[in-house]
């Protein structure tokens, strides 16, 4: 039985090098279409990492005029907080609006100079209040909006970012939609490519297949060959996609880091998840090269 599988193995080998650049062809086209999978996974990820670093920006400013005391404001903020749509609500104090102010116009000592003419603090405090969901900053900006409140606050100011977000995510699903396209193109020209290879290796190797009939051959025995040198070809192209991908992600990962200013990370992603992506990937290239081979086996082979 081992001797059995060494011949096997042999033979694999034998037809995977005979037909090099027929081979290399073949993996070439399997890595680019492991590669644009790849490429679908990048973009999603840099995309939702895009969608939820812009979500984390989103907040209502609410000012409250300066006269309102601080037990009035904290008192907003325990009604905001009990309402099921609040996130989180942060309270800035009007001495702390103060500085802030200050803080963003120092390069403009006419500003600064008319606030110290004053004599006072003209800011009262202000609460920032973070939504559980994008969609639901229109609830909250309802709640405020209602009369008793008409006499605490001064302004809100809500930053909408659903308008960028919805163009995220419309050319996403476009693009995840052309890559798709090409990557099954890529397949479908991988399984050709396959069942060519494969079918040149069975009319190169007749005689000897007719000869080991003869010898009384199993049917296992004569076709095992053809069916491992596509998982050869499975094996190679998921080993080669690795090592493009890896270096691709470490290069793409700095500019991810300075635009979206977060700590997601692209390289401990694929590492973190290697089995599973790579996995998925091996045993879909892996099914693809044994219908190809298979199919050309079972049309070519006379058994």
């Amino acid at each position: 039985m081992l001797s059995s599988g060494s011949r096997v193995l042999k033979f694999a080998f034998q037809d995977f090098f005979r037909n090099f650049w027929l081979s290399f062809v073949t993996l070439t086209i399997l890595v680019l279409a492991l590669f644009s999978i790849n490429l679908l996974i990048i973009f999603n990820l840099v995309a939702q990492a895009s969608i939820g670093a812009i979500e984390d920006k989103v907040n209502v400013s609410v000012y409250f005029k300066p006269e309102i005391t601080q037990d009035q404001v904290l008192a907003v903020s325990k009604n905001l907080q009990g309402l099921n749509e609040v996130k989180d609500v942060t309270y800035i104090s009007s001495e702390q609006a103060l500085e802030n102010f200050k803080t963003r116009h120092q390069d403009n000592p006419e500003i600064l100079q008319s606030i110290d003419e004053l004599g006072k603090n003209p800011l009262g405090a202000s609460l920032i209040v973070t939504a559980k969901v994008t969609d639901q900053y229109t609830k909250i900006m309802q709640y405020l909006a209602e009369p008793h409140y008409d006499n605490l606050i001064e302004s809100k100011n809500f930053d909408d970012h659903r308008l960028v977000i919805s163009r995220i995510s419309n050319l996403m699903s476009k693009v995840n939609t052309g890559v798709v396209a090409v990557a099954l193109v890529f397949v479908i020209i991988a399984l050709l490519i396959i069942f060519n290879a494969i079918r040149m290796a069975i009319y190169t190797h007749k005689e000897e297949i007719m000869a080991m009939k003869l010898l009384g051959a199993t049917n296992w025995f004569v076709q095992a060959p053809f069916l491992l040198e596509g998982i050869i070809f499975a094996i190679l192209s998921v080993l080669l996609t690795i090592i493009i991908v890896y270096p691709l992600v470490g290069v793409i990962q700095p500019y991810v880091s300075s635009l979206l200013e977060t700590n997601f990370n692209l390289v401990t992603y694929f590492t973190n998840n290697f089995f599973t992506i790579f996995g998925l990937e091996l045993l879909g290239a892996i099914l693809i090269n044994l219908i190809s081979s298979y199919w050309a086996v079972s049309k070519y082979v006379r058994v």
